[in-house]
C-alpha cells in the first residue's frame, strides 16, 4: 500500500499539484499571521483593531492550512517544505490565545452558595417577538433577563411575563439602544445609567436579591465600531466603566457584567478593561462561544464572533455557560449558569 501510494506521488500531475497547493498554503499561512498580529496589536488604532476579533477563525484556518503543508511537503524536495512547521508554531501560538476557552476556569465560590441562577442575554436586533414567545414557552428556565435593542413593542412582552418575571427595568427604544432587564428575584437600587453624559447608550444597573444573597448585575450595550468616532465612543465607555467598578468591586459584592459589548475577549481595549477591573469571561472553560452572526455561528461556535460577553467577578462560579437557539436576529442568545 504504501509503495503505491509513493508512485502516485511521482505523477507529474499530483507533483505538480502539491507544489502549487504548497506554495498556496504557505501564502495562506503568512496572510493569517500577519492579520492576527495586526489585530493584537491594534490599541493604537481602530482598523486595525478589527481584526482582533478571529482568533477562533486564524485558528481553524491555521489547522487546515499546517495539514495540508505536512501533507503537500511529504517527501517533496521544494522549499515549501520547511513552512511546516513554521505553519504549526503558529497554529500553537494562535491556539494558545484561545486556549482559555477549554482551560478549566479558576473560578472561586463561596461555600455557602444557595444554589444557581440562570441569567440569559439576547441582543433582539430590535425584533423582540420571538423572544418574547420562547420566554412564555421556557419560562422556568431562566431567572434573570437582559434584552439588547429592546424596542418598544416589547413592552407587550413584559406585561405578558410579568408572572413570571414580576421586577423589571427598561429603556425601550426604536433605535439600538433600548434595553431591558426582568427578573424572577427583587431588584434592589435598579437604575438607568448614562456612562457617557447624553451619548445615548444606557447601560442598567441593579441588586438582584437571591436567595443566595445580593448579585449586582450591570447590563452594557456600547456603540459598535463603525468608523472612528464610534470606536472612540466605544473604547471611552469601556473606559468610564472600569472607574466606576473599580470602587464598586472594592466593597465585594459578587458583580456580573454582561450584554454585547461590540468587541471580543482578544481586543487590547477590552483586555485593558479586564485589568483593571479584574473581572473574569464567563466563556473559560466552556468551549467556542460565537454569538454572532447568527448566521453563521449557528452552525458553530468557531464560525462565530464572541461579542455577547458576560464578566464576573471574584467569588461568582459559572457552572455552565451555552449559545440558544436561533430567535430571528443576527445574534444568537446566550445562557450563563452561576453560582456565588
Amino acid at each position: 500500500m504504501l509503495a503505491r501510494y509513493e508512485n502516485n506521488m511521482d505523477n507529474p500531475f499530483l507533483i505538480k499539484l502539491r507544489s502549487n497547493l504548497g506554495r498556496h498554503a504557505r501564502d495562506g499561512v503568512i496572510f493569517v499571521v500577519a492579520v492576527a498580529l495586526l489585530g493584537w496589536t491594534g490599541s493604537w488604532h481602530w482598523v486595525p483593531e478589527l481584526f482582533a476579533h478571529f482568533f477562533l477563525q486564524y485558528a481553524l484556518l491555521l489547522i487546515i492550512l499546517t495539514a495540508l503543508l505536512f501533507w503537500t511537503s511529504w517527501g517533496s524536495t521544494d522549499d515549501h517544505r520547511h513552512w511546516r512547521w513554521v505553519a504549526l508554531m503558529a497554529t500553537l501560538l494562535v491556539g494558545f490565545a484561545i486556549s482559555p476557552f477549554w482551560t478549566p476556569a479558576d473560578f472561586a465560590a463561596k461555600p455557602n452558595s444557595h444554589g444557581s441562577i440562570n441569567i440569559l442575554q439576547f441582543n433582539a436586533a430590535q425584533n423582540t417577538d420571538a423572544l418574547a414567545q420562547w420566554l412564555i414557552r421556557h419560562r422556568q428556565e431562566v431567572d434573570v433577563v437582559l434584552v439588547l435593542e429592546a424596542d418598544t413593542g416589547f413592552a407587550a412582552g413584559i406585561e405578558a411575563l410579568a408572572e413570571e418575571f414580576p421586577y423589571h427595568i427598561e429603556q425601550l427604544r426604536d433605535d439600538p439602544f433600548g434595553i431591558a432587564l426582568m427578573s424572577r428575584y427583587p431588584l434592589n437600587e435598579a437604575a438607568v445609567l448614562e456612562i457617557i453624559d447624553d451619548a445615548g447608550f444606557p447601560a442598567l444597573e441593579a441588586d438582584v436579591i437571591t436567595p443566595a444573597g445580593p448579585l449586582r448585575l450591570i447590563g452594557i450595550h456600547p456603540p459598535p465600531p463603525l468608523g472612528g468616532e464610534l470606536a472612540k465612543l466605544r473604547d471611552h465607555f469601556m473606559q468610564k466603566l472600569a472607574l466606576r467598578l473599580a470602587a464598586q468591586l472594592k466593597e465585594g459584592e459578587p458583580t456580573l457584567v454582561f450584554g454585547d459589548f461590540n468587541t471580543t475577549i482578544w481586543s487590547p481595549h477590552l483586555r485593558d478593561f479586564i485589568a483593571k477591573t479584574g473581572l473574569r469571561d464567563a466563556a473559560e472553560g466552556q468551549g467556542a462561544s460565537g454569538s454572532w452572526p447568527a448566521a453563521t455561528a449557528r452552525i458553530s461556535g468557531w464560525l462565530g464572533i464572541p461579542i455577547d460577553l458576560t464578566l464576573v467577578s471574584e467569588h461568582v462560579t459559572v457552572q455552565q455557560r451555552n449559545i440558544g437557539e436561533y430567535l430571528d436576529s443576527d445574534h444568537l442568545p446566550v445562557v450563563t449558569r452561576i453560582t456565588y
